[in-house]
């Protein structure tokens, strides 16, 4: 009985990591610190993995690159921090990452907003670092 409990699990494990395969993340996290987000994320399997893309959107339609990462190996936590932002009225963002791999193909991760905390000294200056953006 036990055996076949094993074969059944074992079956059932296989056809998860099959329907998963593509996914190169195995957990993906954003979130606020004080006026810079940070990012978390696992990786899972990275074969044929040739770059993490990091972007960003104001709006959760049009996004930018802002930081590509190589991979370091399967199965490794990564952080990236986001302290290139203006500090302005706009406070809250939106991340996904990019999977680029060794064959041009190119998966999206799941997007996660962030809502960041501005002081008021910090958003006179986010203005004037804006006009000479």
């Amino acid at each position: 009985m036990r055996r076949v409990q094993f074969i059944l699990s074992l079956i059932v494990f296989i056809a998860v990591c099959a329907i998963a395969g593509g996914s190169v993340l195995t957990f993906f996290n954003a979130y606020g610190e004080g006026d810079r987000a940070v990012l978390n994320w696992t990786s899972g399997l990275e074969t044929g993995l040739f770059k993490y893309k990091i972007e960003r959107s104001a709006d959760n339609q049009n996004f930018s690159l802002i930081a590509a990462i190589n991979p370091q190996g399967d199965y490794t936590m990564y952080e990236y921090i986001d302290d290139d932002l203006l500090k302005n009225s706009q406070r809250l963002y939106y991340y996904r990452i990019k999977m680029i791999f060794t064959d041009g193909s190119a998966v999206y991760s799941d997007t996660n907003s962030v809502t960041l905390q501005f002081s008021g000294i910090q958003e006179t200056w986010g203005s004037i670092k804006a006009m000479f953006r």
